[in-house]
Parts: C-alpha cells; structure tokens; sequence
C-alpha cells in the first residue's frame, strides 16, 4: 500500500493573516498613491512594496481601482462616524445641521492629503466614480446631510430635500475645496463660510 505523503507548500494562512496582508497592501497603496501619483504606481511596483508577488496581490484585489476604491470607501467609513458620533451628540436640530457641516469640512482641511485621494486623483474615470457610487454604496453616507436638513425643514418634498441637500454638500465642498487647493489666499473662516453655506440650504425660494 502506497505510503501518503503531506503536502508540500507553505500552510493556508490564518483569518488574522490574510487581514493583516490585506491591510499591508491598502496601507501601501494609499502611501504610494500619495507619493507618486494613482497612475504612475503600477501593480508589480505595489506588490513589491507591500512585500508580497504579484499573484498574491491579486488575490486580494483583482486591480489598482479595486485598491483605490477600498480606500475611498475606508476615508468615508471613518469620517461619517464621526459625524454620527456629533449628529448623535447634538439634540437640537439647527445645531446638529452645523456641526456635522462644519465637522465634515474641518475633516477635509485636517487631511487635506485625504481629500485629494478620494475627490482629485488622477487617472479616474467618471466609470469607476459611478461604479463606486453604485456599488460599493460610497453615496449612501451623504444621506446624513439629507436627513439633518429635513430634522430642521419639517415636512417637504423630496424633491425640494434633494436639492437642498445638493447645494448643503456642493456648498460644504466648495469651503473645502478652495481652503486646500488655493490656500495662497486668505479666506474667511472656515466657521463663518460654512454657516453661510447652510444658511443658503435652508433659505426659501
């Protein structure tokens, strides 16, 4: 009878592990694509730097959007608890709209790094900002706005929600926008922009 032998290779690696090689590659990714560019880090050079073949790395992710559209989806995630955490904190409504509107702007002008990542990286097509917003539901967390702005406004169409919830996050990235790619200029406070934005929000046609 013939003897069975164990198997060769390296052992199936443990839920911790494959965790911890998941978060090395991201972790990598976002300090690549900061440093060089999106569309200069090639998949081999990020594998390289993450330490792990090519192979490996697409098991994990099967392409470069994959791994950028994770980090998106990880900067959203981590900055709308936190303006759950103050939404949740703050009981009266007109307070709860500012704050969470100033604390997502401040977000921004903290990590200005951040906000390039998720709103001005190169290489992006509109297909795989759609795709994001489709699939991996990177839209959904701007709902807080929406219902901040209805606990103030009372009973109104959706409609007229959605554009005010337009002009609140348009106006909201605008502050921000301008505050880090043209911070030559000296701009009014954050605060005081930011409360006129949501002013405009509320403002009856």
């Amino acid at each position: 009878m013939a003897e069975t032998r164990p198997a060769r290779g390296r052992p199936a690696m443990s839920d911790s592990e494959k965790a911890a090689a998941r978060t090395r590659i991201v972790a990598a990714a976002a300090r690549l694509f900061q440093q060089e560019g999106y569309r200069a880090v090639s998949m081999r050079r990020l594998a390289s730097e993450a330490g792990c073949t090519p192979m490996t790395l697409y098991a994990y992710f099967p392409s470069k959007t994959a791994i950028l559209r994770h980090i998106w989806a990880q900067l959203l995630a981590a900055l709308f608890a936190d303006l759950a955490h103050t939404a949740a904190a703050t009981r009266d409504p007109a307070k709860r709209l500012h704050a969470v509107s100033l604390g997502y702007v401040n977000y921004w002008l903290t990590h200005p790094d951040h906000y390039r990542m998720v709103f001005m990286t190169e290489g992006v097509t509109q297909a795989d900002v759609g795709d994001f917003v489709a699939d991996d539901h990177g839209g959904d967390h701007y709902r807080l706005f929406a219902e901040a702005l209805q606990a103030v406004l009372g009973r109104t169409s959706a409609a007229d929600l959605k554009l005010r919830t337009d002009v609140l996050v348009c106006g909201l990235h605008g502050v921000a926008h301008n505050a880090i790619t043209i911070s030559a200029y000296r701009w009014a406070p954050a605060k005081r922009l930011v409360a006129m934005v949501v002013a405009g929000a509320l403002a009856r046609p």
